[in-house]
């Protein structure tokens, strides 16, 4: 037989815990390098066991400057996750080299 049984749930689940939630890729690539695995991971994951999602805080940090009601306070940027409403906190400067 040639049947395909589904993939547990939390099997499932954790292969997506490192797909960034705002530009659906598992890593960002540096300059010109586009291969598979290359370039940054996922280094942000909400806190909320239940959501978890995981961010590039790159593009977390370019969500919220986006969004009129995030809040800034020095150099953390405050809002809700996207996903789950969970409050979250982003340094700025963790994104710069």
């Amino acid at each position: 037989m040639n049947t395909q049984l589904p993939r547990l749930a939390d099997e499932e689940k954790n292969n997506r815990l490192d797909e960034c939630g705002i530009c659906y890729a598992r890593y960002l690539p540096i300059g010109d390098e586009h291969r598979p695995n290359s370039g940054n991971a996922t280094d942000y994951t909400c806190e909320n066991n239940s959501c978890s999602k995981a961010f590039h805080t790159m593009c977390l940090v370019d969500w919220l400057r986006s969004i009129t009601t995030t809040r800034q306070s020095f150099n953390v940027l405050f809002r809700n996750c996207l996903y789950c409403s969970e409050a979250i906190a982003v340094k700025i400067n963790a994104t710069k080299n």
